[in-house]
């Protein structure tokens, strides 16, 4: 595999896996289900790391 297409397959999945995100957070009757608040959390994180200023580093030492 390429790797533009491999870069474009990891922004796809990026892209699925926030909007699967979204949705438990929508879906959820109350922001005190522990799924949405799961879900909000890790969408949180994966956006904070996708921050074009946070380095690889950074990322694996989780300090972003």
């Amino acid at each position: 595999m390429k790797l533009r297409d491999e870069n474009e397959k990891k922004k796809a999945i990026l892209g699925y896996v926030i909007r699967w995100l979204d949705s438990n957070i929508d879906d959820a009757m109350n922001k005190f289900d522990p799924v949405a608040s799961d879900s909000a959390d890790l969408k949180e994180k994966i956006e904070l790391a996708l921050d074009p200023r946070n380095t690889t580093k950074d990322i694996e030492d989780g300090n972003f």
